[in-house]
């Protein structure tokens, strides 16, 4: 019987909730709003803390100068006449972004090194006329030439945005120590599985994994004999190709994000010689099909690294200062950047699925469970994550990756649990917070009155734990009502749970449902509801019981 009643509600709501999903949309979109320009004040934030006026001519400067140190080192190694090095930057507010390279032609005689200063003058030229006045893919064209080498560029306004170029320009000079020597170290690791016999040559295929700035692991996908020698013990590589392949990697260190570089290698043994020579061919960040789009989360962890790099303060130091509240979005975007197999979820059920939905979900999600933690535990967590987005996961010692998932394990259990009356009143704090981020029109006249404007919660706080994965303080689940409109929506929440003690997530949505459909579309989010329409209230709150009361048999 019970059943029946719930179906035939259904099907008589079915054209109802169409009709809501509007409004629902529209409340997504402006929690969509309210993160993007929280993202953009901290951005901002960073640009301008610590730097005079000048800083960002500066910065544009330092850029030109990195930009133009690592083109003429990749085309310094290079001698063969006819052979032309291709680079494709990212161009954006006078950040340089390397995204592509590739050597080609070549197979004319070698001519001996030439001195970088003509190149040298010619490229800060293109490099200064592109930082700072171009949005778009520029590529560049070094072609050896006899007596030196010919530039030629170009300018590509219909390319999309990769996903790791930056949009700050960075102040500080050359790499950081420890890139170069990773990168060196590991250059040497990946060439000493190379072997070129006596005579022959190879082709290799490589996957560079990069996070941010750092080398987060390879892999050799090929490695193809183009040539046949003699025969005879096959020959290592010289130490000249482990620095070429480092002089490639190290420009497109400056991305962000998490990225795969395909690095394809050839290498050759010259019989008579000891060693095997070669050289980098291509190296080009791979494009996932669909990949998620994470842009705010980039711009934010673009924004700390921006701090971290220049020396102003620790940047994800001066993040947390915020709190775990204000930097949630932060803390979101990174677990979901490192994939449904994070380490610090695996296991967890609840965890991956409420932090797998959209940025501004996931970052809801977070901002009100971690509220429900021990102020220690939220500082312990801002101090290990900090260290995850500035050194990496594997900087963590097993200690702190324990910690991690005992953090995240927490969350599980906590979100399962009902909340106790000092957490709702938190989250009733933090709803109201957040409701006039999302109208900011309705602010004033709520401050003016507290008690007569409260924020009321749809599916409501005492349910909040069956909902476990799901923000309950979601843009879509907040509503401003009047106090008399609240006291009569009340009322009905109060006679459900007489009949039914312990609402299943689906008897919920149905409440709030039927709710919706006798309040919304006259008293929702109203500031000038008077009490001439206590009437009109009266007779849709009864409604709504006698509504109710078909699928909960004995309400009274």
């Amino acid at each position: 019987m019970e059943g029946a009643s719930w179906g035939g509600a259904r099907a008589e709501a079915s054209g109802w909730r169409e009709e809501a999903s509007g409004w629902r949309e529209e409340a997504a979109k402006r929690a969509r709003e309210v993160e993007e320009a929280r993202v953009q004040e901290w951005v901002w934030a960073a640009q301008r803390e610590g730097k005079g006026p000048e800083a960002e001519e500066e910065a544009r400067e330092a850029e030109v100068e990195r930009a133009l140190a690592y083109a003429v080192g990749l085309a310094s190694g290079v001698q063969e006449v006819g052979a032309e090095v291709v680079l494709r930057f990212w161009v954006e507010r006078g950040a340089l972004t390397l995204v592509g390279y590739r050597l080609e032609g070549g197979g004319g005689r070698a001519e001996r090194r030439v001195e970088p200063g003509a190149v040298t003058r010619v490229l800060r030229l293109v490099f200064s006329e592109y930082a700072g006045r171009h949005t778009g893919e520029v590529v560049l064209r070094l072609r050896r030439e006899e007596a030196g080498w010919a530039v030629d560029s170009s300018a590509n306004h219909q390319t999309s945005r990769p996903p790791e170029a930056r949009r700050l320009p960075v102040r500080a000079g050359g790499t950081a120590a420890e890139t170069f020597l990773a990168l060196h170290e590991a250059g040497k690791d990946w060439l000493r599985t190379v072997r070129v016999s006596p005579g022959g040559a190879v082709r290799v295929e490589m996957a560079v994994h990069l996070e941010d700035g750092r080398l987060a692991g390879w892999e050799l996908r090929k490695l193809q004999r183009t040539r046949e020698g003699p025969g005879g013990s096959p020959r290592p590589l010289s130490a000249e190709v482990s620095a070429a392949v480092t002089r490639v990697l190290l420009p497109f260190s400056e991305g962000l994000g998490r990225r795969t570089l395909g690095v394809v290698l050839w290498a050759e043994h010259r019989l008579g010689e000891e060693e095997a020579r070669g050289r980098v061919e291509a190296a080009l960040v791979e494009r996932a099909p669909h990949a998620p789009e994470q842009g705010w989360y980039r711009a934010m962890q673009e924004a700390t690294l921006l701090r971290w790099r220049e020396g102003v303060v620790e940047g994800s130091a001066w993040l947390a200062q915020r709190g775990v509240e204000e930097s949630a979005l932060w803390f979101a975007g990174g677990v979901v950047a490192h994939g449904a197999g994070f380490f610090a979820t695996q296991g967890l059920k609840l965890v991956p699925r409420a932090l797998g939905r959209s940025p501004e979900a996931a970052a809801g999600w977070l901002r009100t469970t971690v509220a429900r933690l021990p102020t220690k535990d939220r500082h312990d967590f801002s101090q290990l994550w900090r260290k995850i987005q500035l050194e990496g996961e594997k900087a963590l010692s097993s200690h702190e990756r324990e910690a991690l998932r005992g953090f995240f394990g927490r969350l599980e259990q906590l979100v399962q649990k009902p909340l106790g009356r000092v957490e709702k009143d938190e989250f009733r704090k933090l709803a109201r917070k957040q409701y006039k981020r999302l109208h900011p029109d309705m602010e004033k006249i709520m401050d003016s009155a507290p008690v007569i404007y409260p924020v009321h919660h749809r599916r409501p706080l005492q349910h909040a734990h069956v909902f476990p994965d799901e923000d309950i303080n979601a843009a879509e689940n907040l509503i401003m009502l009047r106090d008399l409109v609240h006291n009569r929506v009340n009322y009905i929440w109060a006679r459900v749970r007489e009949a039914r003690s312990q609402l299943r997530a689906e008897e919920v949505e149905e409440v709030a449902r039927v709710i919706d459909k006798y309040f919304e579309k006259n008293w929702y989010h109203r500031a000038d509801v008077s009490q001439s329409e206590a009437e009109l209230l009266d007779v849709a709150r009864d409604a709504a019981l006698k509504e109710l009361r078909r699928m909960f048999p004995g309400m009274r």
